[in-house]
């Protein structure tokens, strides 16, 4: 599930000092100046703490049965939200939908979506295309100045095919297809690794170098669950906590262009440790076409042990290309001010929608 939306224009005046005030408390927590809060026993989020506390009065918005969301500090390129909300079905429901992410994730932000075949084929993106935009960026194409985000191999190839004729927008279309294959085969066998850097700006990107750069901020996988964080971070050659797993391929309408994104998804479960949720869903970023450099995205279930409610958390933390330069900072208040207003919704909808996949808590 992605929920990170490109910020056209202000809708209402930006509030930059609440943004700057938690992102300070965040850094006295973490520097040792500020103590860490403890969290009561039995805490259902104990899984995310000290990276997010929940307060006493979001604890009471939860308890009321309101969607909490909160835009998470974060720094360089990165951004991360959370939303959570109360949740009466038992683990199995996420399990159970996210195993049918086609209708899970459907929506008016969803344009197109596909999960592939194991092993995938060509086939399995009958469904997939680029819009006239992208298709004419193709066209301007050369290394270290495209309209989408490709190594330098690729530009090349795509600019061969928009160069064959009267018919070259189903050439594009069909060697686009081709590539995002290729891609996501050279993924199984060798990781990010096995993914050339993106050529389209002038500093090549290394995917790899992203997402563990993601994973690094992100504690509560790599203290807590440090085997499947090393899964995450080392698919294909670290297999040792392999979980159930599969790929899809979405068109999701993020900010002014479309993007087309691979993703892997990966279930566990918390084998009923109370410091672990009950299910986690991790969806890693294999590759996008714009923006989003590397993007991490959990779904859990936590809680419901001893007698505890149960609560559906979503975090996710993308690295974002727009967020850098001189006004950097700007477009990030911005974009987080977006991105706060409307996670709510969209996660609403996909708690929703878990409550039909399965039945009541156990």
């Amino acid at each position: 599930m992605s929920s990170l939306r490109e910020y056209k224009g202000p809708q209402r005046p930006v509030c930059v000092m609440p943004l700057f005030r938690l992102g300070l408390l965040a850094w006295l927590w973490g520097s040792g100046i500020l103590p860490a809060v403890q969290p009561p026993a039995g805490d259902p989020f104990l899984f995310f703490h000290p990276s997010v506390v929940i307060t006493p009065a979001e604890r009471q918005r939860l308890d009321r049965g309101q969607v909490l969301v909160r835009v998470l500090p974060g720094r360089d390129q990165e951004i991360s939200v959370l939303a959570a909300t109360a949740f009466d079905r038992a683990g199995d429901a996420l399990v159970q939908g996210v195993r049918r992410i086609e209708e899970l994730k459907r929506g008016p932000y969803v344009l197109a979506i596909g999960r592939f075949s194991d092993p995938p084929v060509i086939d399995d993106l009958s469904g997939l295309s680029l819009d006239d935009e992208d298709l004419e960026a193709i066209r301007k194409c050369h290394p270290s100045g495209c309209g989408v985000k490709l190594s330098g191999p690729e530009i090349e190839r795509l600019r061969r095919a928009a160069e064959s004729g009267s018919d070259w927008k189903n050439s594009v279309q069909n060697a686009f297809r081709g590539l995002v294959l290729e891609r996501l085969s050279a993924y199984r066998a060798r990781g990010h690794e096995g993914i050339r850097p993106y050529q389209d700006t002038r500093e090549p990107i290394d995917l790899k170098t992203e997402f563990s750069g993601i994973l690094r901020n992100s504690p509560y996988l790599t203290e807590r669950m440090p085997h499947f964080a090393a899964y995450l971070e080392g698919y294909p050659r670290i297999q040792a906590a392999a979980p159930e797993s599969f790929f899809y391929w979405s068109k999701e309408k993020i900010g002014r262009k479309p993007v087309i994104m691979v993703t892997h998804v990966s279930i566990i479960r918390g084998e009923n440790r109370l410091e672990l949720p009950e299910v986690l869903v991790a969806g890693k970023q294999v590759f996008a076409t714009h923006y989003l450099n590397g993007a991490l995205a959990l779904t859990a279930v936590v809680g419901g042990q001893n007698g505890t409610p149960r609560f559906l958390v979503y975090l996710n933390r993308s690295r974002v290309d727009i967020l850098g330069g001189l006004l950097g900072w700007i477009k990030r208040t911005l974009v987080e001010e977006r991105l706060e207003s409307e996670t709510g919704g969209i996660f609403q909808a996909l708690t929703d929608r878990l409550r039909s996949f399965g039945t009541g808590a156990k």
